[in-house]
């Protein structure tokens, strides 16, 4: 390599074992940053950097010091340290000591999630504040081949699961859909079908070497009219969609069952019977025949808050081995369009009392909205089995620009009331002391295509609700990904 053709700061990218997660880290920061420079950019694994390419070359490390022996040499010489938490990260930028001239980028996680969050951060924030000028003359300049300001970050999330709710059939191409979930630091993602996909294996590998845990839902009842107050019916809804598991999903080595039934209405009682207590006899039920078979399987239940809030006692007795997924909580961000802030105020009382309902270690979770939800005047539930995720490139996009309108409707009003979304995202990590989960419902968003405005400040929230609203809302805008 001769640096003479490209000034004095050509770069290198310096990994541990170019495999599994390290193969992933490195692949994005990658994609990210080799179009970037003018030249074919080098990565070199640590056993192959010599001293001369450390001394002649800025390099950026990446990955974490159990993965990346560089990083651990850092570490040992008290040059770098790194949060103990798996998915914080440290960057830190700084000149070399055996070259002043050059620059280490230190790119370093407490675990390989984090160093994948770590390249996050460096490609969707740092490198957009690096190339502006603050001048009106040529506002940017390169963000390689001269030196980069010195930077010192470190971040751990401030909410333990932050995600993602939607049908399978509208994802469209699931590798990006799941990269722009990491370029957002999410964790979690539900994923409703009324059957398997057939590709199913495949996505959750995906999602796991990207951090992500995958937790499948589909019917136990929902949708179909049935006497909520027979247990024999019960029992058997139950078993069929255990069966269903069974075949379907269990040998795939997914994260988890996501179930919903008869709580999505606006009624509080059903032939007589408080759908709450209903609902809690229907869910118990379920957590101790699925223990039965599966052994302490992870069971999320999604919980209308509009069919039981007049009865809330009535869903204490749930077993604390059921996750309730609430809905449907009152004003926005739980309302499908983000212009619905009216009673904020209540919502967040409401939000608060449920948090705390079964105690303070309670499973809580919840699913936010005033994001993009399924057309349900063309809906069809699915014939059979399908292939997740594939579509052409020219289809996705194709299908994006139908969106176009639905997302400016709603993220004109999350410039509105963004704050609305935070507050309420920081009531969620204080009355929770972070133990939840906390996903947004995008449904037939194409998501995939492009990060919507309104999506970017939730997911940029749920990382760090701490930060101002408004530096988070600059940090969306300018992220690459990003669209109005």
């Amino acid at each position: 390599m001769d640096n003479k053709n490209y000034g004095d700061h050509r770069i290198i990218i310096v990994c541990g074992k170019y495999e599994g997660r390290t193969k992933r880290c490195v692949d994005y920061l990658y994609g990210e940053i080799a179009p970037m420079v003018p030249y074919v950019l080098t990565v070199v694994e640590y056993d192959k950097l010599t001293e001369d390419l450390e001394k002649e070359y800025d390099l950026i490390a990446v990955g974490c010091p159990k993965s990346n022996n560089y990083l651990k040499r850092l570490c040992n010489e008290g040059k770098l340290t790194v949060p103990a938490d798996k998915e914080g990260y440290r960057i830190k930028i700084f000149d070399n000591p055996k070259n002043t001239k050059r620059q280490i980028f230190a790119l370093a996680g407490g675990g390989e999630s984090g160093a994948l969050y770590a390249v996050s951060e460096f490609c969707m924030r740092y490198l957009q504040y690096a190339e502006q000028t603050h001048d009106h003359g040529n506002y940017f300049v390169p963000s390689f081949g001269r030196k980069m300001p010195e930077a010192d970050i470190e971040h751990c999330p401030k909410i333990q699961e932050r995600g993602i709710w939607t049908w399978g059939h509208v994802i469209f191409d699931f590798k990006r859909f799941v990269d722009n979930m990491v370029r957002l630091k999410m964790n979690t993602l539900i994923v409703w079908n009324d059957h398997a996909p057939i590709n199913a294996k495949e996505m959750i590998e995906y999602a796991h070497l990207s951090g992500i845990k995958l937790i499948w839902g589909f019917s136990f009842g929902w949708g179909y009219e049935y006497d909520i107050s027979d247990e024999d019916v019960l029992k058997k809804i139950i078993t069929d969609a255990l069966d269903n598991y069974e075949s379907n999903y269990a040998h795939l080595g997914g994260d988890g069952i996501y179930f919903q039934t008869f709580t999505e209405t606006n009624d509080s009682e059903k032939n007589g019977l408080s759908i709450a207590a209903q609902a809690a006899s229907f869910s118990n039920l379920a957590r101790r025949l699925a223990t039965e078979r599966f052994g302490d399987i992870r069971l999320q239940f999604g919980l209308h808050a509009t069919s039981v809030c007049k009865n809330l006692d009535d869903l204490k007795c749930i077993d604390n081995g059921i996750e309730i997924v609430w809905e449907d909580c009152g004003a926005f961000p739980f309302s499908y369009v983000a212009q619905k802030a009216d009673k904020f105020e209540e919502t967040c009382e409401f939000v608060k009392k449920v948090a705390s309902l079964r105690g303070r270690k309670d499973n809580f979770s919840v699913v936010l909205k005033g994001l993009c939800c399924l057309d349900w005047s063309i809906f069809e539930h699915q014939k059979g089995t399908f292939v997740l995720g594939k579509y052409a490139p020219r289809e996705v996009s194709a299908r994006y620009n139908e969106k176009k309108k639905i997302w400016r409707y709603q993220n004109a009003y999350w410039l509105k009331n963004a704050d609305k979304s935070h507050t309420m995202i920081k009531i969620l990590r204080d009355e929770t002391e972070g133990n939840t989960s906390v996903t947004a419902l995008i449904e037939d968003g194409l998501f995939e295509e492009k990060i919507n405005f309104g999506a970017a400040v939730m997911g940029l929230s749920m990382w760090d609700c701490d930060r101002d609203i408004k530096d988070i809302m600059c940090d969306a805008a300018l992220m690459p990904n990003v669209d109005f």
